[in-house]
């Protein structure tokens, strides 16, 4: 088959388009062949080199995780999963690949009326989502939720996931059009980050209160300031760090402590126990079509490299795919 490898860490290194063995669904898997992969920063920070994780995967490896296709074989012990069925979720042989080898218990199946462009935008962002609002921040009816880089993978999907969990959602975003991008997922107010003051916007949204919660996105840009946005005992959750950033900040404790607030940070692969509730909890949201990933850019597997370039770039809505 074919695939996307990294066989030297750095961005100045291009992925490489080869032919590599097929996998094998173990016992408990299933064999997907792959029609669209997400693009996602955590693949893209891997492939730098400045991810922690980078140095510990043995090279060449397949980039990226996340995939939709149909189920071409299963492994001994699987059940409720057959061949052809259309799955998402994340491959543990690698995503940008014409095959990927799912967990079974941990593959969703894509709802009728969903795109496979679609599939492949839910398996690392709409997980994260939900780790961050329903596990980490335990947000709530009736609280305010901010999302900093509403437009993002993300981003748009909490925008969603709040507005159903019956939250008020306010949303940071750099320009216009990605301001009616969010207000069209459902955001009550966005905030251009480029022209307004942000906290005096938050203050007069939510009458001198502050946020209940913040899902932040670019933790390295927004933490310190976070702290003067957050209401008393507010939740900050940390996605990201920025797509394409790196690096140290100083945390404003005494900040902290004045709001009482919770800084939670968060890595959706510690998930991996709790994948078969949350995508069952999921399932419902996704066939009533109450959350609906945005595909804003479409690239050929040959191609990931200039899809990676996009992302860094910041210049799409919503959620970048490979076509496989």
């Amino acid at each position: 088959m074919k695939a996307a490898s990294v066989h030297e860490l750095g961005l100045e290194h291009p992925l490489v388009v080869e032919d590599v063995p097929d996998p094998q669904a173990g016992p408990g898997q299933v064999l997907v062949s792959v029609r669209s992969a997400g693009v996602n920063p955590l693949e893209i920070s891997i492939r730098s080199g400045e991810n922690p994780r980078s140095k510990g995967i043995p090279r060449p490896f397949i980039c990226g995780s996340d995939i939709a296709g149909e189920v071409e074989a299963v492994g001994e012990g699987v059940e409720g999963i057959k061949a052809g069925d259309r799955v998402w979720g994340r491959s543990v042989t690698g995503g940008y690949a014409e095959k990927g080898v799912l967990p079974a218990d941990a593959t969703g199946i894509l709802p009728e009326g969903m795109s496979f462009q679609e599939g492949a935008s839910l398996p690392i962002p709409l997980v994260t989502a939900w780790n961050a609002l329903v596990i980490k921040a335990e947000t709530g009816p009736g609280e305010t939720v901010l999302v900093q880089g509403g437009a993002g993978g993300v981003g748009h999907l909490a925008i969603q996931l709040a507005r159903r969990m019956g939250c008020r959602v306010l949303a940071t975003v750099s320009s216009g059009e990605k301001g009616d991008f969010c207000l069209k997922a459902g955001a009550d107010a966005v905030i251009n980050y480029r022209e307004e003051d942000v906290a005096a916007r938050v203050m007069e949204e939510t009458g001198g209160r502050g946020v209940e919660a913040i899902v932040e996105n670019a933790a390295l840009d927004n933490l310190a300031a976070d702290l003067s946005l957050v209401a008393v005992n507010g939740r900050v959750v940390i996605v990201g760090t920025g797509t394409g950033k790196e690096g140290e900040i100083i945390f404003p404790v005494r900040a902290a402590m004045g709001r009482d607030a919770r800084v939670i940070a968060l890595s959706s692969g510690h998930l991996t126990p709790h994948l078969p509730g949350i995508i069952r909890r999921l399932a419902p949201l996704l066939e009533g079509g109450a959350i609906r990933p945005h595909i804003g850019k479409e690239f050929p597997l040959e191609a990931a490299g200039e899809a990676h370039e996009l992302v860094l770039s910041g210049k799409f809505l919503g959620k970048v795919v490979l076509m496989v």
